[in-house]
């Protein structure tokens, strides 16, 4: 579990090495298609999930995530991996 957070941090900071470079080389987004730009964010305190999303297409999306994050601690809970307060 210790080496797949690492390995996601590791990831994120690539990916946002990358973009600063393709920022400094000029590739960025045609003003054309800014206005198509969707979001959203998941955020879990213990097994409950906040949703926010820019439309509702993306809440949903986000929704169907949260509740996979869920099972997914909630299993390991039971199995012992995470402590249940």
């Amino acid at each position: 579990m210790l080496l797949l957070g690492i390995l996601m941090m590791v990831a994120g900071i690539l990916l946002l090495m990358v973009e600063s470079v393709m920022r400094e080389r000029g590739e960025e987004m045609p003003a054309d298609r800014r206005g198509e730009i969707r979001g959203g964010a998941v955020v879990m305190i213990g097994p409950i999930p906040v949703v926010i999303g820019s439309d509702q297409r993306t809440a949903v999306i986000l929704m169907a995530l949260a509740i996979a994050l869920m099972a997914i601690w909630l299993a390991s809970a039971y199995l012992g991996h995470f402590a249940v307060l």
